[in-house]
């Protein structure tokens, strides 16, 4: 943001290894409730395991060699939080400026652990608005709403 301003937005597009739908199905191998427990484990880490930032045919993989070679669990589920991070940052993200008014918005935005790797690997403050789950989905009914002429049957607008 630049005087409340948004200047900037990227999505991942590329990779799903960014998403909450690859948290929740490494989740669900590793026999973790996403919602319940994922933040709380990946927060009792010591020492978040390195699964890399790529694909995630290749993080998956690292997981389960992590995993059979003995890495703790809490550990792996850190790893997960902060290669999510990662492969963000690297991927979408790339080489552009990231400025200081950074807001986090979407599914994935609900896990802290992943909100708490951004900071950490920033080294800035993320803010994550509320019900951002579902930003998108208001932004695009109020873009819808503007560009409606006249009166329309849909009685959601009046709400």
């Amino acid at each position: 943001l630049e005087k409340g301003v948004i200047v900037d937005f990227t999505m991942n597009k590329a990779c799903a290894a960014g998403t909450g739908s690859f948290l929740e199905e490494q989740a669900e191998k590793l026999e973790i409730n996403i919602k319940k427990e994922f933040e709380q484990i990946a927060f009792s880490s010591d020492s978040p395991a390195d699964l890399g930032d790529r694909c995630t045919v290749f993080m998956e993989s690292a997981l389960f060699e992590h995993l059979q070679r003995g890495f703790p669990v809490p550990d792996l589920v850190g790893g997960l939080a902060y290669s999510v991070a990662y492969n963000y940052l690297n991927k979408v993200v790339e080489n552009r400026k990231i400025g200081n008014n950074i807001f986090f918005q979407g599914g994935t935005a609900c896990n802290k652990s992943v909100v708490a790797a951004f900071e950490k690997i920033l080294e800035k403050e993320i803010t994550v608005p509320p019900h951002n789950e579902v930003l998108g989905a208001i932004g695009a009914a109020i873009v819808a709403m503007e560009a409606t002429k006249g009166k329309s049957k849909f009685k959601g607008f009046a709400l």
